[in-house]
């Protein structure tokens, strides 16, 4: 599968945030040099089989998903260096055998259902069973195989610490804790007399990694307010056993055949298939866990102050030359708002597909702006633009209006109709970004 699919996958919806330790804090150096031990080992994966299973406690009014507590077989193989190439097998067991099987490789994906004796042919995408898949990935590993050290202002660790070491799988594993402090609003606009508290969260990872390989064989992850209160997602917790890493892998495994008398199933819709996925906050053009908020984009007000349908605030910013925008002056138009940091991973994945559309509608009646939020160093949003020739507009020192559509993670893209209203509001990026905007844009300029 290509980048563009990893990139659906772990552009995954997340905020990103500044970091700070407290005088608690510690850095152990033996459980940082076992942990970065696993980051080398995680780079240089080129083959991962194993028993992969979600655990999960939700509340009791709330569904239970299908993919939790029912493991998978997951075999799969990474065709380049940064993992944006791969082919992949899951196999969902049931008493160990399989009872639905979804192989991906350059050409196609298939779905296999035995259980009910239909399938699926998707060809090259994955977005109808993509909640279904994210479920089993290593994600971790791909993290580790994308991540670089190249932004400065990522969130670093405050904090990785020893917990007694387990034996799982029958394998004697370390277990490490990593700590990430996030702080989601900078206090408030220069000169303002009260500004706004900081709001500070933590993202704890706790992973046990094996000594045979340094490679987890199990994750759990959860978010906190500063006092241990749970936010967010409920802790996850993802088990591998069976582990083979950088195993030789028959291609043939990717590719299976109709078995005779299964019948063609219709392909669910994206939005059919369970919740959209929302996107982790990742620290540096790679994923997580550098400091992430999850949120889930399809949650009833899509946790924002403004929703579809509603009149968008106005507002009056400073462009990057230094001339004022307001929204009043462009109505008429529709507007794509992209609210992002330079230290945000995810908003910098996302960009070049802004770019894409502004360079597809800039003469169609389309405005496209970045708003530049939470961010961190005087120019620092300029220098970026310019520094990878972003030609669409970018309006500088945006938290005040965050803050009005009731932005906590970024990136956050609002489409606005010409007529001022909100045509899509969304946290995080999913499934095609590109498709899902351009038509959200297309469906506007028609009304």
């Amino acid at each position: 599968m290509k980048s563009t699919f990893l990139s659906c996958i772990l552009a995954a919806a997340f905020c990103c945030i500044c970091s700070g330790a407290s005088p608690a804090d510690t850095i152990d150096p033996k459980a940082k040099s076992i942990y970065d031990a696993s980051i080398a080992a995680a780079k240089k994966v080129t083959s991962f089989d194993a028993v992969a299973e979600v655990k999960m406690t939700l509340p009791a009014n709330q569904i239970r998903p299908a993919y939790l507590d029912r493991p998978a077989h997951l075999v799969m193989t990474f065709d380049s260096a940064d993992g944006s190439s791969m082919k992949f097998r899951i196999e969902t067991l049931k008493d160990g055998k399989p009872t639905r099987v979804i192989t991906n490789n350059d050409e196609t994906t298939l779905v296999v259902d035995l259980a009910t004796k239909e399938y699926m042919d998707l060809g090259n995408t994955i977005d109808p069973i993509l909640a279904e898949v994210l479920q089993q990935f290593p994600h971790w590993i791909m993290e580790q195989k994308r991540s670089s050290d190249e932004d400065e202002h990522s969130p670093k660790p405050v904090s990785i610490t020893l917990a007694p070491e387990e034996t799982l799988d029958g394998t004697p594993c370390d277990v490490v804790r990593i700590a990430r402090k996030m702080t989601l609003i900078e206090g408030g606009p220069e000169g303002e007399a009260n500004p706004a508290p900081q709001q500070s969260i933590r993202m704890v990872t706790t992973i046990a990694i094996a000594r045979t390989d340094m490679i987890p064989r199990r994750l759990t992850e959860s978010i906190t307010q500063e006092d241990g209160t749970l936010v967010g997602p409920p802790s996850t917790t993802m088990l591998y056993s069976k582990v083979k890493v950088n195993a030789p892998i028959d291609s043939m495994l990717f590719t299976q055949k109709i078995p005779e008398g299964f019948a063609k199933a219709a392909i669910p819709k994206q939005e059919e298939n369970g919740v959209k996925q929302g996107r982790m906050v990742f620290k540096d053009g790679g994923p997580m866990p550098e400091g992430t908020t999850v949120k889930q984009s399809e949650q009833p007000r899509n946790g924002l102050a403004i929703q579809v349908g509603d009149k968008a605030p106005d507002f009056q910013l400073k462009a990057l030359d230094g001339s004022d925008v307001t929204l009043a002056s462009l109505k008429g138009k529709v507007v794509l708002l992209d609210f992002w940091a330079t230290w945000c991973g995810p908003c910098k994945q996302v960009m070049p597909t802004i770019q894409k559309l502004n360079d597809d509608f800039k003469d169609k009646g389309v405005v496209v702006m970045g708003v530049n939020t939470f961010e961190r160093g005087e120019g620092a949003a300029k220098k970026y633009m310019d520094s990878k020739k972003y030609t669409y507009g970018c309006l500088l020192k945006g938290d005040e209006l965050a803050k009005t559509y009731g932005i906590n993670a970024i990136p956050t893209l609002i489409i606005i109709n010409k007529d001022g209203t909100i045509a899509k509001a969304e946290v995080g990026v999913s499934g095609n970004p590109e498709k899902d905007l351009r038509e959200a844009i297309t469906q506007a300029l028609a009304k």
